[in-house]
């Protein structure tokens, strides 16, 4: 993944955390695995990033349709079949660690159709 690939799935991560209105122990862990596991490429502070992602991700969490658009501005980032896979991968692996519930089968639907190259 490129870094700003990288800066994509960690912003729909955290989004996708918020999706269910609920932020479990569980999701926080495997949130911060999927971070260290994805490393980082950049010389502004991964932790900095971070920080102004989850208040990104709170704010877009607010009404559906801002969900909505958060989610298409960032899966365009998403510019290769690899990443886009390894994101929903990733994103879905997450949601299901705690129960799959219907907010979260929402945001996952959202985050499908707005992957580039989908009809």
């Amino acid at each position: 993944m490129t870094q700003s690939e990288r800066e994509a799935l960690f912003d729909l991560l955290t989004l996708s955390i918020y999706s269910d209105h609920h932020v479990s122990l569980t999701e926080e862990a495997l949130l911060e695995s999927a971070f260290i596991a994805e490393g980082w490429d950049s010389e502004y502070p991964k932790n900095l990033f971070l920080e102004k992602s989850f208040a990104r991700a709170r704010a877009a969490a607010e009404s559906d349709e801002e969900m909505a658009d958060y989610i298409k501005e960032r899966a365009r980032q998403l510019t290769n079949e690899h990443a886009r896979v390894e994101a929903l991968g990733v994103v879905k692996n997450i949601l299901e660690r705690d129960g799959y519930n219907e907010d979260e089968s929402r945001f996952m639907a959202l985050l499908q159709a707005a992957m580039p190259g989908k009809k």
